[in-house]
């Protein structure tokens, strides 16, 4: 699909890397909006652009009402906001609870009675397929919250489920690479992950608003990698220490569950889990694993994390 143009695109935790990243692909043709309530990371992220079509707004997504402003004139708004750390999430869900999931609650009102509004799209998570984490949980329920509410809104609403973006801010990617001679431990020998570049979110969004009915849920079919193998790339090691899952950790992940793909649309390159009510049972497509899915090999894990 096309690039998009001449939209006024606001997006929710826009100085995260899947914030900034979609902003540098489609700031050329589009005015956006960066929301979000890190000052620091705010004006960092505008002396790195420096460009007239990006505007910066202070916000808490729990803030109604600077929300619901921030909103006027938008006709695209991304969802990307959460709190997203695993581990934190696991040791204090009351924030992740009120971040993820009221946070969620105060966007979609926000929303509901804008006038210039097209598409509302929710950015959301591998770990909300079955989850057994609290992020996952947490996740879940927002794709829940947004279904629920393209029910009684005038424009298309629907989610994007992503697996993990490459090399983002904070990932143990990053700190890998940053001191590769470290001791490095993991969790497991055989834990694997879905991965993808900022140019798929990209593209996978743009597809998303061409192929997406309202209360869709659309996932790419994404290639995954061992943790072990990026580790080999960085490392140059073989073998590492392992310490065992941590609390809601599971071995391989799920972009689409057992049960979600018996109501999914499967196409060349996504699944569509559709709201349809009264959809036929699909009997043929099965759930799609990290373990199962294609793996990128060590020359693409490296020309990822490293070009």
């Amino acid at each position: 699909m096309n690039d998009l143009k001449n939209e006024t695109i606001l997006i929710t935790g826009g100085t995260g890397s899947l914030g900034q990243g979609l902003t540098k692909e489609l700031m050329k043709n589009n005015k956006i909006i960066i929301y979000s309530r890190n000052e620091e990371r705010q004006h960092e992220m505008r002396s790195n652009f420096n460009n007239e079509n990006l505007k910066f707004i202070i916000g808490d997504i729990r803030d109604y009402d600077t929300m619901k402003d921030a909103l006027t004139n938008v006709t695209i708004a991304i969802h990307s906001a959460a709190m997203k750390d695993t581990i934190y999430c696991e040791e204090q869900p009351h924030q992740t609870i009120l971040n993820n999931i009221e946070g969620s609650i105060s966007f979609l009102k926000a929303c509901k009675h804008n006038k210039s509004l097209k598409k509302v799209i929710a950015i959301s998570t591998d770990k909300a397929a079955s989850p057994s984490s609290v992020y996952g949980c947490s996740k879940y329920i927002m794709e829940k919250l947004f279904i629920e509410s393209s029910q009684h809104v005038k424009f298309d609403m629907f989610v994007v489920r992503f697996g993990n973006l490459i090399d983002s801010k904070g990932s143990l990617i990053n700190t890998w690479k940053a001191d590769p001679e470290r001791d490095i431990k993991i969790t497991h020998t055989d834990v694997s992950r879905f991965f993808f570049t900022i140019k798929e979110a990209k593209d996978t969004i743009l597809d998303s608003i061409k192929l997406c009915s309202n209360g869709d849920i659309i996932i790419k079919k994404m290639k995954a990698a061992y943790i072990r193998d990026i580790l080999k790339v960085i490392t140059g090691k073989d073998t590492f220490d392992q310490i065992g899952l941590f609390p809601g950790e599971k071995l391989h992940e799920l972009l689409l569950s057992e049960n979600e793909a018996k109501f999914c649309v499967e196409l060349d390159d996504y699944f569509i889990i559709s709201n349809k009510k009264n959809q036929k049972v699909n009997l043929t497509t099965a759930e799609f694993s990290s373990l199962s899915a294609s793996k990128f090999s060590l020359d693409e894990i490296r020309n990822m994390i490293y070009l």
